[in-house]
């Protein structure tokens, strides 16, 4: 009788307590998360145990101290607070991804890379069908760009060492990629050693601040800075990136339009040889401008891969950039570690030398572009 008792005793303890934790993830999927004892960002960081996670259930013991867990966005736009506190909870500071707590978790991450992007593609030849430039001969300045036999293709994949998993799938095609880390990810260090050894070229994701009021890193530069403070903040993080020899702007629609900013960031980058790739988040982008004035190389984005998360619309932009390569010799896409991207560039990177064009790393583009970063 004893024993029986005692083991009545431990279902319903056992139970409630797996009832209570049951409760806690429901709670995070309600329009106002409550989270009392244990959290869903808690089993987040109990199933990750390398993730720095910070101590939040102090904080929402204590009656008069409320703070809401940290949000990284990854190129990303207007979000509704219930989504932006769905995903706090759940992928905490957005490092390390494991399934084993939310199945919705693919999903979640998708919508982080979001943000309203233009799927235009940015021709650099003359339009065509203009009939009163049909008589015009033009005398071209200076001779012709010469790309090679094979037009030439620049994948850059943005977003790199937030998600551990994601990172790990892009790093995974063995082909020359150009790959954009920011500067907040877990262990940086060992994955982009891992990136070198698959082949790709690193580059800095520089945060910088967009139109928009969200939050975009935790370093973001912004036009909210001085100078100084801005040549100070860009400074450090180009130091934990040694060995790079570009950037491009993460976000960055509303810094990319501040002339007097950018020049402070060509400027810098000048002293240190490095070239500017413009992610042109911003139609006015003065980014362009500013790296004439320094006469530092620059280039910028032609075709967005990935606004929709859709494999099928992947490939369809990526034909583009194929056209487009063909046209003007070369093209620039800029993509993100999505599941859709990651199973597009599966099919699409070993089509390549079939159809005559040759996939390079971003600097190589820019020795071309610009003879002179040759030579620095």
């Amino acid at each position: 009788m004893v024993v029986l008792v005692l083991g009545l005793m431990l279902f319903f303890y056992f139970h409630s307590d797996k009832k209570g934790v049951i409760e806690q993830v429901k709670s995070a999927e309600s329009d106002l998360p409550v989270l009392q004892e244990i959290s869903s960002y808690e089993l987040f960081c109990a199933n990750n145990e390398d993730i720095n996670c910070w101590d939040i259930s102090k904080q929402y013991k204590e009656k008069n101290q409320k703070k809401s867990p940290e949000v990284i966005l990854m190129d990303t736009g207007e979000l509704d607070e219930k989504l932006r506190q769905k995903i706090s909870l759940i992928a905490g500071n957005g490092y390390n991804v494991n399934l084993k707590f939310n199945g919705d978790m693919h999903e979640l991450l998708d919508k982080l890379y979001e943000e309203d992007l233009p799927d235009d593609v940015i021709d650099e030849s003359l339009k065509e069908n203009q009939p009163h430039l049909k008589e015009v001969t033009f005398i071209p300045p200076h001779k012709p760009v010469y790309w090679g036999k094979e037009p030439k293709v620049i994948i850059v994949i943005d977003d790199m060492g937030i998600s551990k998993k994601r990172t790990a799938d892009i790093i995974s095609l063995h082909y020359p990629l150009t790959v954009a880390f920011l500067t907040y990810g877990n262990k940086l260090e060992e994955q982009i050693a891992s990136a070198e050894k698959s082949g790709h070229e690193i580059m800095l994701h520089t945060p910088m601040e967009a139109t928009s009021n969200i939050d975009a890193a935790p370093d973001v530069l912004t036009t909210k800075m001085s100078l100084d403070e801005l040549a100070g903040n860009f400074e450090k993080m180009l130091n934990n990136f040694p060995k790079i020899q570009g950037i491009n702007n993460h976000m960055g629609s509303k810094l990319t339009e501040d002339f007097e900013r950018m020049q402070v960031i060509m400027k810098i980058l000048k002293k240190r040889g490095m070239f500017f790739l413009d992610s042109k988040t911003s139609a006015k982008s003065r980014a362009e401008a500013a790296a004439a004035e320094e006469g530092i190389a620059y280039a910028h984005r032609h075709v967005f891969l990935d606004n929709n998360n859709d494999k099928d619309y992947v490939l369809g932009q990526l034909n583009k950039v194929e056209k487009l390569a063909h046209k003007n010799g070369y093209a620039i896409a800029i993509g993100h570690p999505k599941t859709a991207t990651f199973a597009a560039l599966q099919e699409w990177l070993p089509s390549l030398p079939d159809k005559g064009i040759e996939l390079i790393h971003l600097s190589e583009a820019i020795k071309v572009l610009h003879p002179r970063f040759d030579k620095k």
